[in-house]
This record gives C-alpha cells, sequence and structure tokens, in this order.
C-alpha cells in the first residue's frame, strides 16, 4: 500500500492510500465465499452458489462490505507505519475505484500536536500564603450570628439602616429614539435590606423612613458599565408599596450561641479554636490550588502550540455540563432560562484550548521523565474519589472498569504526579497575605429585576 501523508492547517493531516488492486480482490473475493453460503439464490442449492453468481447479483453489498472492512484496516495500517497519533474520527475526503480494481482513498485526520517542550524546571513562581487573622475568626462568627438571625416585624418606628423592607416593585425603563425597547418591570414581595453593600442608594434614599403601605416613587440611572446590560446607561423610574417592614434580631454573642453552632461547642472560645483551624486549613489548601493553577499557565504560557480542534470541543462539553450541574444545583433550569448559550459556548474557546494544551504538555513530561502510576496509587486515588462521593470503592471501580474510564483516572494521577515535579523543582518565592482575601463585591443584587 502506497501512503502519502499531507500536513493541513493546526492539528490535522490529509493520508492518501492507494489500496493494490490485489488486495481488492481478495478481500472481496473472501466476502463473496462468505455470502455464497448465506444468500439464496432461484436454481442454486443453499450453500452452493458460485462466486461469480454472488458478485454479479449482490455487486452494490459486497463493494459496500468489502469498503467496511477494508478501509479501516487500512487506514489502521498507516496510521501504525506513519506513527501518528490520531484523536477523533477520521472522515473520508476523497474515494475512487480505478479501472484495475485498485482503490485511491484520501482521509482527513487529527492528530495530537507536535512541539518542543520548552525547560519545565527551576521555573520562578510566587506562592501566596494566607495568615489567619483574629478579625478573619470574628467575620466568620460574624456570618454565623447573621445566619441564625430572626426577622421580627417592626411597627413602632419607620424603616432604618439595616432593616429588610419588602415591597411590591414596578419599574418602567426610558427609551431613547436610538434604543431598543426593554419590558417593564414587575416583582412582588422583593425583599430590601436597606444599606447593604448589594442595594444601589436609590432604593435606600426612597425606602428609608418609610412605613408598611406606603408607597414611593424614584428613578434609578444605572451606570454604562452595569449588567445586565439592557439596564446600563438607562434611567428606570421606580414605583414601590412597603408591604412588610422586619428587623434583623441577631443572637449574642455568648457561649449559647457557641452550642447552637454545635453541640461539640461548650464555650464561645472552642468554636472560635475551631474556626481558626478551619481557616488555616482552608488557607493551606487555596495556597496549594492557586501554586497548582500559577504553575500550569506559566507552563502554557511557554509552551504556544495549535492544539485538536476535536478535543477542545470535548474539553468545551464538559466545561458545558459542569455549569449546567452548577445551575441545577442552584435551583435553575438551563432548559428554562433566556439565555444565549451558543455565545456562552463560544466564551469557552479560550480557556478551553489552554486546558488541552496543558494537558499535552503534562502528558509530554510524563514521557520525558518517564512517570508511571502504580497499582498502589491507583487504587488510593479510586478510595479518595469514593470517600468523596459516597460510594464503596468495590462499586466505584467496577462502574469505572465499565465505563472504560480506568484509564482516565490514572491519566489524572501522572499527570498531578508531573505538575509535583515542576513544582517540586521550581524557585519559590513566598508572599505572605492577611486574611483569605477579599470577597466579590456585589453590585446592586437586591434591586435587581432579574
Amino acid at each position: 500500500m502506497n501512503i502519502t501523508v499531507t500536513d493541513q492547517e493546526q492539528c490535522k493531516k490529509q493520508l492518501r492510500l492507494e489500496i493494490p488492486a490485489e488486495t481488492v480482490r481478495t478481500e472481496t473475493d473472501k466476502i463473496a465465499a462468505d455470502l455464497a453460503r448465506k444468500v439464496s439464490v432461484p436454481g442454486f442449492r443453499p450453500g452452493h452458489v458460485p462466486k461469480s453468481v454472488v458478485k454479479t447479483r449482490f455487486r452494490k453489498e459486497l463493494r459496500d462490505e468489502m469498503l467496511s472492512h477494508l478501509l479501516p484496516h487500512s487506514l489502521g495500517d498507516a496510521i501504525r507505519e506513519k506513527d501518528l497519533k490520531v484523536v477523533g474520527e477520521p472522515s473520508v475526503e476523497d474515494l475512487k475505484f480505478k479501472d484495475d480494481e485498485s482503490i485511491d482513498v484520501t482521509f482527513n485526520v487529527e492528530v495530537a500536536p507536535e512541539f518542543t517542550l520548552s525547560n519545565y524546571k527551576e521555573l520562578p513562581l510566587t506562592k501566596r500564603e494566607y495568615k489567619i487573622r483574629d478579625e478573619d475568626v470574628e467575620s466568620t462568627i460574624d456570618r454565623l450570628r447573621q445566619g441564625q438571625a430572626e426577622l421580627v416585624p417592626v411597627e413602632d418606628r419607620q424603616a432604618q439602616a439595616g432593616d429588610i423592607v419588602t415591597v411590591n416593585l414596578k419599574g418602567q425603563v426610558d427609551v431613547g429614539a436610538a434604543e431598543a425597547p426593554v419590558e417593564d418591570i414587575e416583582q412582588q414581595d422583593l425583599e430590601i435590606e436597606l444599606g447593604a453593600s448589594g442595594v444601589l442608594k436609590e432604593f435606600t434614599e426612597a425606602l428609608t423612613g418609610t412605613l408598611s403601605g406606603d408607597k414611593r416613587a424614584f428613578a434609578v440611572d444605572y451606570p454604562a458599565d452595569y449588567k445586565p446590560e439592557k439596564y446600563s446607561g438607562r434611567r428606570v423610574n421606580y414605583s414601590a408599596e412597603v408591604t412588610a417592614l422586619r428587623v434583623k434580631e441577631i443572637p449574642e454573642l455568648d457561649d449559647d450561641f457557641a452550642h447552637s453552632v454545635g453541640e461539640e461547642f461548650n464555650t464561645l472560645e472552642e468554636l472560635r479554636s475551631d474556626i481558626r483551624s478551619r481557616l488555616e486549613r482552608e488557607a493551606v489548601q487555596k495556597s496549594e490550588a492557586e501554586l497548582r493553577s500559577s504553575t500550569m499557565e506559566k507552563l502554557v504560557d511557554r509552551n504556544r502550540f495549535d492544539v485538536p480542534e476535536y478535543i477542545v470541543e470535548k474539553q468545551i462539553d464538559s466545561r458545558m455540563k459542569a455549569l449546567f450541574r452548577q445551575m441545577s444545583s442552584q435551583g435553575m433550569d438551563p432548559r428554562l432560562l433566556k439565555i444565549d448559550w451558543g455565545t456562552i459556548r463560544e466564551g469557552q474557546q479560550e480557556r478551553a484550548e489552554r486546558e488541552v494544551r496543558g494537558s499535552f504538555i503534562l502528558e509530554q513530561i510524563t514521557e520525558t521523565e518517564k512517570i508511571e502510576v502504580s497499582e498502589e496509587e491507583l487504587t488510593a486515588e479510586i478510595r479518595q474519589y469514593a470517600d468523596s462521593i459516597g460510594q464503596t470503592e468495590e462499586a466505584l471501580r467496577a462502574r469505572l472498569t465499565k465505563e472504560n474510564t480506568l484509564d482516565s483516572i490514572r491519566e489524572q494521577v501522572k499527570h498531578r504526579k508531573a505538575l509535583d515535579l515542576v513544582i517540586v523543582s521550581a524557585e519559590i518565592r513566598t508572599e505572605e497575605i492577611e486574611g483569605l482575601g477579599a470577597d466579590e463585591p456585589t453590585t446592586g443584587e437586591g434591586e435587581r429585576t432579574e
């Protein structure tokens, strides 16, 4: 068989195979002989139909069957001979039967990238180490107290900062001549905490001093960078009817509160000690996770090469499924949301490409360093995974074996060991950070209308 390989763009190649006539005839004769024993043709006893009759009467069926056997087999031989690392499913670009019965066929294939790995040892890295402060502990305790707060109706005064005001809200968006219309806003029983960081000041100012039953009208000029974008740079005229006014009653900071958090805590100091220990563990985990992430980013930045579209698309699929699972776990049905999923998918492209590139980099490091995964390491990984999802090790191993995903688990462990090697050899500078870092700022969730 004559094989010609032509490079295409990115990780694509064309394989042109010239399959000899003798090979085609041999495969056709074998299939014809097998078919002759099975088919029924008038005038011939079952199992005694001559091959010549089968070739004439079942010409198309013979050709289709021959191609279904011969093409995959020939392609596999060509891939092995040319030592190609094919990913995804090859496709037929062109297929011709020549006069001498030989076949000329061209396949399109995607292959793993070929690249020269940059130096991955002694990388300059920065490790952020988070120092837990007393105020971090007290902030956590305050959140626990807020979580146990009770909302008590207010009847003897007007609304003030910190109160929870429940309103029926209506809003009308001002639309300029060149702007697309936006549907009116209407929300029932919307709860707004006056003065909270996530509430626009216009809402706080308009509702401060109200009583249940009061009505207020006010306008909000949304900034140009506001999300969702349909309100950005626009004025919305609101009318709000107050239906309830309540205040948070927070439990006293004492031993009884500590015991309410957990029966194992008899004193407030015991609770504080437990929170500090937990925050310190989180600090270590966060530091390690950030170091591993920044190491991967540096490796990817140092190694620029194209990656197969097929694998990138699979990675995007994986990221989209994870997004759907996350939304579902939060009580949202992605199918019912008015979201441009095509745009969301496009937004995953760059991140997915970097993740795929990182995977190829780690794979080449494992080959260079001859990193292997022992059965003990694989068992430990399966055991840890089983514990995290509440299954027995035996049940999980059986499922992974049935799904043919054990090799995927083994590859994950191998890649993790490769990244460990890179980090161990790195030149790491330590940067001390006070606390666990600020939370992401809110931008008006209390008054949002979607």
